[in-house]
């Protein structure tokens, strides 16, 4: 029988776990989100259409209402809503539903300059 004897200095090496990006790991969430689908339909239009597009269109109005920032704020309203009514799966509908909500919030500090 053989055996195998290793140099006095060996060291046994560990590769470390890379960390996934974080867009891989939101990828990932989002296609475990599947699942909820129907309850981000529900979300994020009623989100979008209670919460997020008034306060909006107040601080564009209340600041001016420069028709620009309207049509951005339309927009924004109109992204979320189309991609939920064509029933889209969820890879498309939440980053969808973050990036009317991200340009909600930046449409609210251009209303304070424009």
């Amino acid at each position: 029988m053989n055996t195998i004897s290793y140099p006095s200095g060996y060291v046994q090496y560990q590769t470390e776990a890379r960390r996934k990006s974080a867009v891989s790991r939101f990828s990932a969430w989002i296609n475990r989100e599947e699942k909820n689908r129907i309850a981000w339909v529900g979300i994020s239009i009623t989100a979008m259409a209670a919460v997020f597009f008034p306060l909006t269109m107040a601080a564009i109005l209340f600041n001016g209402a420069v028709f620009k920032l309207i049509i951005g704020a339309m927009l924004a309203f109109a992204l979320v809503v189309i991609t939920n009514l064509a029933a889209l799966p969820t890879k498309y509908t939440i980053p969808a539903f973050f990036l009317g909500i991200g340009l909600d919030i930046v449409l609210i500090i251009a209303s304070f300059f424009i």
